[in-house]
């Protein structure tokens, strides 16, 4: 009955991995860039779809009843998704900022949502106080390894067998920082099996500067500490939506900022011409974030 060749599946897990691997996409903004689309992650249409998995099957081996977690936005809509697939509470604290759509999606799929704050990091505690009462399972994405290896172990195998087919040279896969999870994922991967000969480049919001989809990174983050990122390039909201803008009047793809800011990192570092292939993670699409978009169209 199944049939990933024709796309045909008996369950939302099995539609979420036969999506597997993502399109790789030749983009006409450079030479030689490409963009992996994670917006084909059916539940959340976006990376965090691999994370949730991962985090929600790290969860359901300890038997939890009601899981709690701190989120701007992907990561909840997975989250709510999964948990109404296998019938377990979710609660998730959401920041006041974050674009509207988000909490709506995550209550039409069963969630209780707590606003509060102007990011994850003002909720943390929150969550953290909440976890310690007995029945409650914190998933901590910031902190937990699954959040990299979900994409060590998808993200990255995927990236090395489009190339590897497709005769595609890579020499660099610029992705944005935010937990940092993909973006360590990715590195660790590539570092271990080919070192310095792929170049991994990380994306910021600059300081200051707050890009929905993404938080600044900071030095003291965990998961940076795991693997060398060659570079970290800062970039505006500004910047970003010149990166959406670009893709959409040139390839014809709506992307979200996140995506946006990873282009502009791309034309930032005067990579345009040059030969050796750039991948770029496209994290989500633009069609949560026309609030912000319409700003600037």
């Amino acid at each position: 009955m199944v049939s990933k060749e024709f796309h045909v599946f008996t369950n939302a897990i099995e539609l979420m991995e036969g999506m597997w691997p993502t399109p790789l996409l030749k983009l006409n903004i450079g030479n030689n860039v490409w963009a992996k689309l994670e917006f084909y992650n059916p539940l959340s249409q976006s990376i965090k779809d691999r994370t949730a998995l991962f985090l929600f099957k790290e969860a359901l081996k300890r038997k939890t009843e009601h899981l709690v977690e701190a989120t701007s936005g992907n990561t909840g809509i997975a989250l709510s998704a999964l948990s109404a697939i296998y019938n377990v509470k979710f609660t998730v604290f959401v920041p006041s900022t974050a674009p509207s759509a988000f909490p709506v999606l995550m209550k039409l799929l069963g969630s209780e949502v707590i606003s509060a704050g102007s990011s994850t990091n003002d909720l943390l505690p929150l969550v953290k106080r909440l976890s310690s009462f007995g029945g409650y399972t914190h998933l901590d994405q910031f902190n937990n390894e699954v959040n990299v290896l979900a994409h060590y172990e998808t993200t990255a195998k995927e990236i090395e067998e489009q190339c590897n087919n497709a005769g595609i040279n890579l020499r660099r896969i610029i992705a944005t920082a935010g937990t940092a999870g993909h973006l360590v994922g990715i590195a660790k991967y590539f570092k271990e099996k080919r070192g310095d000969q792929i170049e991994i480049i990380g994306v910021n919001p600059a300081e200051g500067e707050r890009i929905p989809g993404i938080k600044r990174v900071t030095p003291d983050n965990k998961f940076l500490k795991m693997v060398k990122i060659d570079r970290l390039v800062d970039v505006t909201l500004k910047e970003a939506v010149e990166g959406v803008k670009d893709v959409a009047r040139k390839s014809g793809i709506l992307i979200g900022l996140s995506a946006g800011a990873t282009v502009a990192a791309f034309k930032k570092l005067g990579l345009i011409d040059d030969t050796g292939a750039t991948v770029l993670i496209f994290p989500d699409d633009a069609f949560r974030y026309t609030n912000e978009l319409s700003q600037y169209v």
